[in-house]
């Protein structure tokens, strides 16, 4: 969605967002803003600025600002406040986030998978916090095995993201959480059964690699205008996507838990961290592509 807001003298007199259910026109009906008011867009929803400044002026609103026409600066504030738009549209996927945590020796999980609980309670209500700004949420099939988890907002107060499975064999077990149907599933599979409420089969190409499954996937969901990918582990589907140029943020949990040996955690390019901070006990690194 594209954001709008109207000020006069410095003062927010309204503001709203574009999508393709409500126009700037339904939004501003039977509205007159007071002289001097100035209307400013991120980008113009308009086939031409043209139009944009008569659609204005139907609201006595005196002048046109766009953001990314303005300034350098405003270009790449917008650009990055809107990410997740110009990624889905440009390179027709979604935006995808990844996230672990890891100990102060490298490791996400120990020798037998168990993880849980490297990073404290308020980065694990973060991570909530983070699951419900985002469309879906994505783990791989060690990860459901062998952790069960629950992939909702249960610590939080927002929307549950859709669950995605990859699953080529159907090797993963029913009775795991992610097929419970409490929240919408979706389950990538070379040989779907039928749906059942909140769980949906897809079908992945016959005898396809990971490279195609996970090329497909993404292919599907930019299909299904899912705009956004939260991806939460493991080691191996993260270093995968990693490696393959599929992500566009990492958002790293590292404790001072020591496990001594395990599984490695993800590497990624220092030279794109962005920002570091601390979460408790618990520092929070950023990295963006």
């Amino acid at each position: 969605m594209v954001g709008w807001v109207v000020t006069v003298k410095g003062q927010i007199q309204a503001e709203g967002w574009l999508d393709l259910e409500t126009s700037l026109e339904d939004q501003l009906a039977n509205t007159t803003f007071s002289a001097n008011s100035v209307l400013f867009v991120n980008t113009n929803p308009l086939e031409n600025i043209e139009q944009l400044h008569q659609l204005a002026n139907q609201y006595q609103i005196q002048d046109v600002q766009i953001a990314k026409d303005i300034h350098e600066k405003l270009q790449l504030e917008e650009a990055f406040l809107n990410r997740r738009h110009y990624t889905f549209h440009r390179e027709k996927r979604p935006y995808i986030v990844l996230k672990w945590a890891q100990t102060v020796d490298g490791f996400v999980a120990r020798s037998n998978y168990d993880s849980k609980w490297i990073s404290g309670i308020h980065a694990r209500k973060l991570v909530h916090q983070w699951r419900s700004q985002e469309m879906a949420i994505w783990v791989g099939k060690n990860t459901y095995r062998y952790d069960n988890p629950q992939l909702n907002v249960r610590d939080w107060s927002g929307k549950n993201p859709m669950q995605i499975v990859i699953d080529p064999e159907q090797t993963l077990d029913k009775q795991l959480n992610v097929f419970d149907q409490t929240q919408p599933t979706l389950c990538y599979t070379q040989h779907p059964p039928e749906d059942l409420p909140n769980l949906e089969f897809t079908a992945l190409p016959q005898e396809a690699d990971w490279y195609s499954c996970i090329s497909y996937m993404l292919h599907n969901l930019h299909h299904r205008e899912v705009a956004s990918v939260f991806v939460e582990g493991g080691a191996q589907l993260l270093s995968f996507l990693i490696q393959h140029g599929w992500w566009d943020e990492a958002r790293v949990f590292s404790s001072e838990t020591k496990f001594g040996e395990g599984i490695a955690a993800p590497v990624i390019d220092e030279k794109l961290l962005a920002e570091e901070k601390t979460v408790s006990d618990d520092k929070l690194s950023i990295y963006y592509r």
